[in-house]
């Protein structure tokens, strides 16, 4: 059995709308400060997106894990 660990991270758009990014495989002892400076970064250098976040609202890592099925 293994487990893999995403970052999920929702950001308020200037239109009150919400924005998610995800990235898989995050280290699920990130600290929260990493994780709001990673989160700041991205709003900060914003401009890269079509319709950039204009604020910080949530994070979570989510664990699943993983069973294999033996079919044979």
């Amino acid at each position: 059995m293994a487990s893999v660990s995403k970052l999920s991270l929702t950001f308020a758009k200037e239109n009150g709308d919400s924005m998610s990014i995800n990235y898989s495989y995050a280290d699920p002892n990130a600290s929260a400060s990493n994780i709001k400076t990673l989160m700041q970064s991205i709003v900060t250098n914003g401009d890269i997106f079509e319709n950039p976040p204009v604020a910080i609202k949530s994070a979570k890592i989510v664990t699943t894990e993983e069973t294999a099925i033996d079919l044979s």
